[in-house]
């Protein structure tokens, strides 16, 4: 066991086959659109399709999904956490090579990444920011450190 944590992340989209194909034009790793569905306990069927990252790419690509059912039936709107969390603003993705991640973020989504350094990590890299969200996908500085640790222990991840 290496703990709990993120193991990737999920965008929303409304054109789920063009997202995925402007992914895979960047050069990610990406599955064809699949459906999916499951019963809620109250008899609602529940329907989605998505493209998940393949290989190497999974955790540090998203995954793409497109709900087929309102949204707000899967995900209800009001929800509160025990430990009052309310939402997630930013993630932090280490990785090997930034360069490569930065270009398929920079050509999947055509906003250019914005160079950054991470001091409380000992990272370096690049924020990518979707929405109201920020993505930080960060390399380590020096062979020693959190972010080499992390690797080293999962691989490139959230």
């Amino acid at each position: 066991q290496k703990g709990g944590g993120l193991v990737d992340f999920c965008l929303q989209t409304d054109d789920l086959i063009a997202d995925t194909q402007r992914f895979r034009k960047a050069g990610v790793q990406i599955d064809d659109p699949q459906g999916q569905s499951r019963m809620r306990p109250d008899g609602y069927l529940l329907r989605w399709v998505f493209s998940l990252s393949a290989g190497t790419h999974r955790g540090v690509a998203p995954f793409l999904i497109r709900d087929e059912t309102p949204r707000e039936e899967r995900v209800p709107r009001e929800r509160t956490h025990p430990n009052g969390v309310t939402g997630i603003s930013s993630v932090t993705v280490a990785v090997d090579d930034v360069p490569v991640v930065r270009g398929w973020y920079d050509k999947a989504l055509g906003t250019p990444a914005r160079e950054i350094r991470r001091d409380d990590v000992d990272g370096i890299g690049v924020r990518v920011t979707i929405g109201p969200h920020a993505f930080d996908f960060l390399a380590p500085r020096r062979p020693h450190g959190p972010l080499r640790d992390w690797l080293t222990a999962r691989g490139p991840s959230p």
